[in-house]
């Protein structure tokens, strides 16, 4: 299918797909061209765009899509793997809301240190003292 179908069909711009195709999350044979210069794209990279987007939707970054792609072609991704990558997304996520609640603390801090300050007086983020 040339990249117009292949777009509409997966739901990724023709750009993404290019880029996608460009840092070798899809792949296309060189024969795959026509005389032309257009690219026949086969079955398969929709099926690979679909997983990209499931991935994505999950949360996963492009390079870990990239690993477990790698991962399923290698025939290495039985389910003790996938229960392991899942995990292991789980903890950096839990990781980064740890991360973004103390974000949220220090700011409603801040504020808080803001408003108990002179109403004509500016006090730049960078003079209040957070802690104490």
């Amino acid at each position: 299918m040339l990249i117009g179908e292949l777009s509409k069909c997966s739901g990724f711009s023709k750009d993404t797909i290019r880029y996608y195709e460009k840092i070798g999350l899809i792949e296309l044979a060189h024969r795959s061209r026509h005389y032309s210069g257009y690219k026949d794209y086969p079955r398969e990279v929709l099926a690979t765009l679909t997983s990209i987007r499931n991935l994505k939707g999950l949360g996963f970054t492009l390079e870990e899509i990239r690993e477990i792609i790698v991962r399923r072609q290698m025939n290495a991704l039985d389910s003790t793997t996938a229960l392991k990558i899942i995990d292991q997304k789980i903890i950096h996520l839990d990781l980064q809301v740890d991360k973004l609640l103390l974000y949220k603390q220090r700011l409603q801090q801040a504020r808080m240190q803001a408003l108990g300050e002179k109403i004509n007086h500016v006090l730049p983020f960078t003079e209040m003292r957070l802690c104490g």
